[in-house]
C-alpha cells in the first residue's frame, strides 16, 4: 500500500545589504555595545598594569612610562596586534563551531583553551605568530560569555576552571535546553530551559546545524539568534546570545554587560591569573617582550664607521641612514642622553672618537665624513681599537652599532672588546657589506693576529647579546631600520608625502597641528641645501640660527629640515630652483594613526585583507586613532595616488572607545596604486591630516590559502592548498609558485593556469619538514606569466612538531539523506554508516564522540594507554542526524574533527509528527510543497 504525506518546507533566503557602519564593531548600530576588540583592549590593559604594580613597583601603566611616551606607545602597538588577532579570529575560524561555544560544543571549546598554552609555548621564538595564536584563545574565552547561559546562572563573573581544570556539566546533545518563543525577532528572557549545567545556542550554517523538531513542539535546543541565525525559526525559537545591546540582534541583550564584564576579567585572568595564565608559562622575560612592557633608559646612540678608502662605495647610504635616524631622534620622545661616533681606519692613528650632546653636532660631523685613503692597503682595518673607543664614551646599557666592509685587523683584543662590553652591558651589532673581505680574503692568512669577519664579529655579537648582519649599500637603509627599531622605535608621522612637479606652484602648505612637536621635512631631488626655505604663517623665513632647527643636504641628493617645536600654523615650503622632487613630511606627534584594509566575510565579519586588494572591490579602510582628545574629530578619509594627489574622499564615521577612536569609511578600489590620508581637527580645534605609509597595489587576481594552519609533523608530507581566481576582464595566464625558507617544499614548485574572467582553479604544494621545534615561513604567489609581475603574494608560518597529535580522516560513508527524508514526519527511517580513522603518535588520546547523540552510534577500540594509531571508527545514525562531526581529543585538549554530510548540505524540516507507515518506506509518497521567501534586509548607517 502507498501512503501520501504532504511535507511543507519553508525556505527564507535572506540578502543582508550592509553599508559596514563600522568594521569588526557595532554591526547593531548601538554605539553602546560592546566587541572583542573592546574587551580584548580592556582585558590586555589591565592584566598588564596588575603585571606593572606586582613586578615593576610603580602603581600604573601611566606611571611605568611616564618618561617614556614612546614605549608606550609600542606596548600600545602590541595591544592592538592582539585586538585585531581576536577579531580576525570570527572570520578565519567561521565554520568550527567550537571555537564560538556554539552547538554545545563547549567540552571542545574548553579543551581547545587547555591545549592554547602548549600552542603558545610552541610559538615563543616568533612574536608575531605568538600574538596571533594568543588571539585565536582569547577569542574563545570571550565567547564563552556571550554565546553559553554561564551568564544567566553566575551573572558577570568570570568562570576559572574554563579551559584549566575539569568542566563543570554540559547538557546532553539529545536534551532540549530552550523554551520555543514564537516571537524570535526580539528579546526573549528566561527561554533557557536547563538550569545547573553549561548549554550554548546553535548557528545555523557556521559549523553546526540544529536538530530539528516536530512542528508544535514547546522545547527544543537553544538557538544563537540574530538576523544572521536562521536556527532562530525552528524549535525552539528565538535565542540566547549577549553580543549587543540590541534585542534584534540578541535575545538576551539584558545580559550584555554582564557577558562583557565577564569576559573582560577571563581575558585579564588567562593572561595573569596567578599559576595558570600565560605570564606564568612562558615567563617575565618573554612576558615583556610580547606586550613590550620595557622602559627606555638614558642612553647613548652610539656607531663605530670604518672610514677606509674600500668603503668609497658604501660611504654614502651609510651617511643617509644614520643621519636619518638622528633626525628622526632628535628632540623626539627617543632622543637619547647624548651621541657617540667612533670613526676607525688603517693606521689605528687615524682612530678617532667623539661624544655629543647636541645631536645636530653629531649630524654635522657626519656630514663632513669621507673616505680616506693611507698607505696600508691591506683590507683589514682597525676595527677593535674602534669599538673600545666607542664603548669608553658610551652609557651602559647602549646599543652599539657597528658598519664595515672588512676584517679586523686587531681582532687579537676580540676578549677586550667582549669584556669591555659586557662590563656596560653594551650590545655590540655589526652591519657588514664585506666587499672588501671577499676581495682579500686570501691576504687573511698572511696575518696571524687576523680571523674572518664574520668569525670576529659574530663572536662579539654572541657574547654581548648583538647580532651580525651581512648587507650591500642598497640594503643598508632597511637592515639599519630593522636593526635599530627595538631600541629607538621610530615614533615619526607622516603628514604628507607627493611629487612636486617642476610645473606646480612654488609654494606648499604645510599644516602644523598644536601636537607637533618636531616638524621633519625631507625634499629628494635637490642639489643643494638652499634650493628649498621654509617660512612661517606670519612670513618669517627659518634661518636656522635658534639651535631649535636645522637644514642639510646629504650626499643622496636630499635636503632635510627640521624644527623642533612649530608654533601650529599653516607654514610655506617654497623652492627656489624649478625642478621635479619628492617630498615626505613627516613629524614627532601625539596623535598617531594605525590603520588596515577590511574585507567582509560571506557570513558579514570583517577581518584583515591579506594580499592586495582586487580592483574595484569594496573594502572598508579601518583607522585606529589614538591620543587625539575628547574635542578631536575625523572628518574625511582620502584614498591618494603615487604623486600625492586625491583620487577618491568619503566622510569618515567616528567612534570614541576606551583608548583611541575608531574612524572608517567604505571605498570601492581603484586601479592605482594608492594611500590612505586622515583629514581632521585635534583636541584644540587645529586641523591636521595622518597618511599611512603602506602603499596598496590592487590587482585583478584573487589567492587564498587553504591549510594547513595548526603544526605540521616532522618527516611527514603535508599538502598547502590554494585557490587562484580571475577577477579581471579578460583572459588571463597566471603562474602560481610557492617558496620557504627552510627548503621543506617537496616537488612541483609552480603551476600555470589560463583564466577566464571570474574563473578560478585549485591546487597543492607539497612541504614536508625536516627539523622539529621550527617556525617555517613560506609565501605563495600569483604572477601574471606575459608580464612577470606579482599580483599576489600571501606569506604564512607553519609550526614544526614532533608529536602527531590527532587527526581524523572519512575512509568510507554510505547512505544519502533525500530531500524526502529530511523532515521530523520520518527521517528515522533512512539510515546511514561511516568509517573514520585516526592516526597519532607520542600522544595519548582523551576520548572520541560524535557532535550530536539523537540516534547516532559510535564504536573504537579501548583507547586507554593508547599513544599511537591508527585506530578504527565507526559510526551510524539516520536521516533525523543528516550531518554531524566525530571529535577527537587527545589529553593535552587539541582536536581534530571528520566531517560528515549524507544531506548535501540540506537540513531536516520541521513537520507535523505522523504513524509510521507500514511496508517499506521506499514505497511511499511524498509530496514537496517548497515556499520560497526572499527578503532584503538593508542596514541604513545611523
Amino acid at each position: 500500500m502507498m501512503y501520501a504525506s504532504i511535507i511543507i518546507i519553508t525556505l527564507s533566503l535572506c540578502i543582508e545589504l550592509s553599508n559596514g557602519f563600522f568594521a569588526r564593531t557595532i554591526r547593531d548600530g548601538n554605539w553602546r555595545t560592546k566587541t572583542h576588540i573592546d574587551i580584548t583592549v580592556t582585558g590586555t590593559l589591565r592584566a598588564i598594569e596588575k603585571y606593572i604594580k606586582l613586578n615593576k613597583g610603580f602603581g600604573s601603566i601611566d606611571d611605568f612610562f611616564s618618561n617614556d611616551a614612546s614605549g608606550k606607545d609600542t606596548m600600545m602597538k602590541k595591544v592592538f596586534a592582539l585586538r585585531n588577532a581576536v577579531a580576525d579570529t570570527q572570520g578565519k575560524k567561521k565554520d568550527i563551531a567550537y571555537i564560538h561555544c556554539h552547538a554545545d560544543q563547549i567540552f571542545l571549546a574548553h579543551n581547545f583553551v587547555k591545549s592554547c598554552k602548549k600552542k603558545l609555548i610552541a610559538r615563543k621564538g616568533d612574536l608575531d605568530e605568538f600574538i596571533t595564536q594568543l588571539g585565536e584563545c582569547l577569542y574563545t574565552v570571550q565567547s564563552f560569555y556571550s554565546n553559553t547561559n554561564w551568564v544567566e546562572m553566575f551573572g558577570g563573573v568570570a568562570y576559572e576552571d574554563f579551559g584549566i581544570n575539569d568542566l563543570m556539566e554540559v547538557a546532553a546533545l539529545e536534551e532540549d535546553t530552550c523554551l520555543d518563543n514564537a516571537d524570535y525577532n526580539s528579546q526573549c528572557k528566561n527561554n533557557i530551559k536547563v538550569n545547573g549545567k553549561l548549554t550554548s545556542g546553535y548557528h545555523q550554517g557556521r559549523g553546526n546545524t540544529k536538530p530539528a523538531k516536530a512542528i508544535g513542539s514547546s522545547t527544543g535546543k537553544c538557538s544563537h539568534g540574530g538576523p544572521d541565525d536562521d536556527s532562530r525559526k525552528l524549535v525552539a525559537r528565538c535565542g540566547i546570545n549577549k553580543d549587543t545591546l540590541t534585542p534584534e540582534w540578541s535575545p538576551h541583550s539584558h545580559l550584555h554587560e554582564q557577558a562583557y564584564k565577564a569576559a573582560v576579567q577571563a581575558t585579564d585572568n588567562f593572561l595573569v591569573a596567578n599559576g595558570t595564565g600565560v605570564l606564568y608559562i612562558i615567563g617575565q622575560t618573554l612576558f615583556e617582550d610580547v606586550f613590550h612592557v620595557k622602559r627606555r633608559r638614558n642612553m647613548t646612540l652610539a656607531v663605530a664607521i670604518d672610514y677606509t678608502a674600500s668603503m668609497t662605495d658604501d660611504i654614502a647610504a651609510v651617511k643617509t641612514k644614520v643621519i636619518e635616524l638622528l633626525t628622526n631622534t632628535v628632540g623626539s620622545s627617543n632622543e637619547p642622553a647624548d651621541y657617540v661616533l667612533s670613526l676607525f681606519h688603517d693606521p689605528e692613528t687615524l682612530n678617532t672618537a667623539h661624544k655629543y650632546i647636541d645631536g645636530y653636532a653629531m649630524i654635522n660631523k657626519i656630514q663632513t665624513l669621507k673616505t680616506v685613503h693611507s698607505n696600508d692597503h691591506d683590507c683589514p682595518e682597525y676595527a677593535a681599537s674602534g669599538t673600545l673607543a666607542a664603548i669608553e664614551l658610551m652609557r651602559d646599557n647602549s646599543p652599539l652599532y657597528v658598519f664595515t666592509d672588512a676584517d679586523a685587523k686587531d681582532a687579537h683584543r676580540l676578549q677586550e672588546v667582549c669584556n669591555a662590553a659586557k662590563a656596560k652591558n653594551i650590545p655590540v651589532s655589526s652591519l657588514l657589506t664585506n666587499q672588501c673581505s671577499r676581495r682579500k680574503r686570501s691576504a687573511l692568512g698572511r696575518d696571524e693576529r687576523s680571523v674572518s669577519s664574520l668569525s670576529f664579529y659574530q663572536q662579539i655579537a654572541k657574547a654581548t647579546g648583538g647580532n651580525v648582519y651581512e648587507t650591500d649599500k642598497e640594503s643598508i637603509g632597511n637592515v639599519l631600520d630593522a636593526v635599530i627599531e627595538e631600541t629607538f622605535p621610530s615614533s615619526e608621522i607622516i603628514i604628507d608625502s607627493f611629487d612636486w612637479s617642476a610645473t606646480d606652484t612654488n609654494d606648499q602648505n604645510i599644516t602644523v597641528d598644536s601636537t607637533i612637536t618636531v616638524l621633519k621635512i625631507s625634499v629628494t631631488g635637490s642639489s643643494a641645501e638652499t634650493d628649498v626655505d621654509i617660512y612661517y604663517a606670519n612670513g618669517t623665513l627659518e634661518t636656522y640660527t635658534s639651535g631649535m632647527s636645522t637644514r642639510i643636504y646629504t650626499s643622496s641628493g636630499e635636503t632635510i629640515i627640521s624644527i623642533q617645536h612649530p608654533a601650529d600654523s599653516i607654514m610655506k615650503l617654497r623652492r627656489n630652483v624649478i625642478k621635479d622632487w619628492k617630498v615626505n613630511i613627516t613629524a614627532q606627534s601625539s596623535i598617531k594613526v594605525d590603520g588596515e584594509i577590511l574585507e567582509q566575510s560571506d557570513t558579514g565579519e570583517m577581518f584583515s585583507l591579506k594580499g592586495s586588494p582586487i580592483s574595484d572591490n569594496n573594502y572598508t579602510v579601518d583607522l585606529s586613532v589614538y591620543n587625539l582628545g575628547p574635542n578631536g574629530t575625523c572628518h574625511n578619509i582620502a584614498l591618494t595616488d603615487s604623486t600625492g594627489n586625491i583620487i577618491v574622499s568619503h566622510q569618515a564615521l567616528q567612534l570614541q572607545r576606551g583608548v583611541d577612536n575608531l574612524c572608517a569609511a567604505t571605498f570601492r578600489t581603484p586601479n592605482v596604486e594608492f594611500q590612505v590620508k586622515l583629514y581632521g581637527n585635534d583636541n584644540s580645534g587645529r586641523s591636521f591630516t595622518r597618511k599611512l605609509s603602506e602603499f596598496y597595489k590592487p590587482s585583478s587576481v584573487e589567492l587564498q590559502i587553504t591549510g594547513p594552519s595548526d603544526d605540521v609533523i616532522v618527516g611527514k608530507e603535508s599538502l598547502i592548498g590554494y585557490e587562484v581566481i580571475n577577477r579581471g576582464t579578460v583572459t588571463e595566464t597566471y603562474q602560481v609558485s610557492i617558496s620557504d625558507d627552510h627548503s621543506f617544499v617537496q616537488g612541483t614548485t609552480s603551476e600555470d593556469y589560463t583564466l577566464l574572467p571570474g574563473d578560478g582553479a585549485n591546487g597543492t604544494f607539497a612541504v614536508k619538514p625536516t627539523t622539529p621545534s621550527v617556525i617555517f615561513s613560506y609565501t605563495i604567489s600569483a604572477s601574471i606569466i606575459s608580464t612577470g609581475k606579482i599580483q599576489q603574494s600571501v606569506t604564512r608560518k607553519l609550526v614544526v612538531t614532533d608529536v602527531e597529535r590527532p587527526d581524523c580522516t572519512v575512509v568510507h560513508a554510505d547512505g544519502i539523506c533525500g530531500i524526502s527524508s529530511l523532515n521530523t514526519a520520518n527521517c528515522s527511517l533512512y539510515n546511514w554508516t561511516a568509517s573514520a580513522e585516526v592516526t597519532f603518535s607520542g600522544t595519548l588520546l582523551q576520548s572520541i564522540s560524535s557532535t550530536v547523540g539523537m540516534s547516532v552510534k559510535l564504536a573504537h577500540v579501548n583507547i586507554t594507554g593508547l599513544s599511537f594509531g591508527p585506530i578504527a571508527v565507526n559510526i551510524s545514525g539516520n536521516c533525523c542526524t543528516p550531518s554531524l562531526y566525530i571529535n577527537v581529543i587527545d589529553v593535552d585538549g587539541f582536536i581534530s574533527q571528520c566531517d560528515l554530510s549524507f544531506g548535501d548540505g540540506q537540513s531536516v524540516q520541521s513537520a507535523e509528527d505522523v504513524s509510521e507507515p507500514s511496508g517499506s518506506p521506499g514505497t511511499d509518497v511524498y509530496t514537496i510543497i517548497i515556499i520560497l521567501t526572499v527578503c532584503v534586509i538593508q542596514m541604513l548607517k545611523k
